[in-house]
């Protein structure tokens, strides 16, 4: 496999790394070029759909404007509702690429702490409420909890690597 230029729709150098990570992880080569993107949804998504949107949008608009650029990606973490009425953390990540083919792919999702349920239905920001959680208490399972939260690392690999896995391997996955 060459070398890819992936135009990734965020400038945020945590996200930057997780995509490094993951492609590094995977054996690839890929030179990625920063772009600011829009996600054209709220600031805190609260529903599955709005955040998969947030996810095209930004991949549509990097691929769009990073000449030369192989595909796109956008990755986008948001909350949903579950049936009892909690909310559950989660990524899409989607890569567009010049073809036009589209992949998205969401991550597992994890339950908000109460702390955070509250907040939420409250219709706070959470990332005004971030390091809040970690003074509650300092039992390693709250600390752990608490930076899965801040850093939402395992949702953006997680969504990052399915779709790069699905776009290369789609053939096997139809």
């Amino acid at each position: 496999m060459e070398k890819m230029k992936i135009a990734f729709g965020s400038v945020s150098e945590q996200k930057i790394g997780y995509l490094k990570e993951v492609i590094e992880d995977m054996g690839m080569e890929a030179e990625i070029i920063a772009v600011k993107a829009e996600s054209g949804i709220a600031e805190q998504p609260m529903t599955s759909d709005e955040t998969k949107n947030g996810s095209v949008n930004r991949a549509r608009y990097a691929i769009n404007n990073a000449k030369g650029s192989d595909c796109g990606m956008g990755v986008e973490i948001g909350y949903h509702p579950l049936e009892n009425d909690k909310y559950e953390i989660f990524c899409w990540a989607t890569l567009v690429a010049k073809d036009n083919v589209c992949v998205s792919q969401r991550s597992h999702g994890l339950m908000m702490p109460e702390f955070y349920q509250k907040k939420l239905k409250e219709g706070e920001d959470l990332h005004n409420h971030v390091m809040e959680y970690f003074k509650l208490n300092t039992d390693p399972v709250t600390q752990y909890v608490a930076e899965i939260i801040r850093g939402r690392k395992p949702f953006i690999i997680q969504a990052i690597r399915d779709a790069l896995i699905f776009y290369f391997k789609k053939g096997e996955f139809e």
